[in-house]
């Protein structure tokens, strides 16, 4: 255990000698790493957001005109209380117009503002509700399934009390699913890429670096040192410059996240931006610690021969 104990500290002291290497090649695995990570990423939440709308389908329904809303309000009620219903938007007339008179707010022509205020006179918008439903997922029968859904979902709304008209989009309930398909397909490959080109640049880089120790390591065998001896050491210094060259990528990586979540959750893109989760993170820094052990293991055989 002593001398254990004893080349645990040797490895940890091999950090400290050669600042100014040891520093690039940090630096070097710093930056793989958080161009790595950065891909990964980016991969990850436009997964997730495809994700998240696979099955959401959007209903725009509007009312006939004069109809009291009193009505109308108990017809909005009766929608929010359906199971599939996961949001309803709802504009009176009122509102509709208010949002029309934002619309062209911009244009300071008189002509917009002439068509703006006759439209106050009389107001020919009708009652309007937005509703987002979400449809049963199942992996092979899904599209088939959906589209009959959002049938049933169609005529079941078209034949509420003084609806006049209903529209979505039919390609909206395969667009998601198509897309989020194509991201399984596409992103897993990616990602074993960009961790297996982590790897091999990474695992070059400290190689290169345990191999200027070649002269100490051949004194060592000189004088009998066992295999073991030799490469331990090595092989905890790979390791601790991989954790210490990942941790300040995944510094590097939030900050960029949180600079990106500003930027981003700002009208009209509202993307909400998360980062890797822990899962992602314990595979991302142990395919660093276990590159830096197999370079070291790589350096150390090399140098021992």
């Amino acid at each position: 255990m002593r001398i254990i104990g004893h080349l645990l500290v040797r490895g940890i002291k091999n950090l400290a000698e050669n600042k100014g290497a040891q520093f690039l090649t940090i630096g070097a695995v710093t930056l793989v790493a958080f161009l790595c990570g950065f891909f990964m990423l980016v991969l990850f939440n436009f997964q997730h957001i495809i994700g998240s709308t696979q099955n959401k389908v959007q209903f725009q329904i509007y009312w006939e005109r004069g109809m009291p809303l009193s009505e109308v309000h108990k017809v909005w009620d009766q929608i929010a209380s359906w199971t599939v219903v996961k949001s309803i938007k709802t504009f009176t007339p009122e509102q509709a117009l208010q949002m029309l008179t934002q619309t062209f707010s911009d244009d300071e022509s008189s002509s917009s503002s002439e068509y703006v205020s006759l439209l106050a006179d009389n107001n020919p918008l009708p009652p309007t509700a937005l509703v987002e439903v979400e449809l049963s997922a199942h992996s092979d029968a899904g599209r088939s399934e959906g589209a009959d859904q959002a049938k049933t979902l169609l005529d079941r709304l078209k034949s509420l009390p003084g609806v006049d008209r209903v529209n979505f989009n039919p390609l909206q309930v395969d667009l998601a699913r198509t897309w989020l398909k194509i991201v399984h397909v596409v992103v897993w490959p990616l990602i074993v890429f960009l961790l297996s080109l982590m790897g091999m640049v990474v695992g070059n880089t400290l190689r290169l670096f345990h191999l200027s120790h070649q002269e100490e390591v051949e004194i060592l065998n000189l004088i009998g040192a066992s295999r073991a001896y030799i490469q331990l050491p090595i092989l905890i210094a790979g390791a601790l410059q991989s954790l210490i060259g990942g941790g300040l990528a995944l510094i590097m990586l939030k900050l960029t996240h949180l600079v990106a979540q500003k930027m981003l959750y700002v009208p009209p893109f509202w993307l909400k931006i998360s980062f890797l989760p822990l899962p992602y993170v314990g595979i991302f820094l142990a395919v660093l610690i276990l590159v830096g052990i197999i370079s070291g293991l790589l350096a150390g055989q090399s140098s021992y021969s």
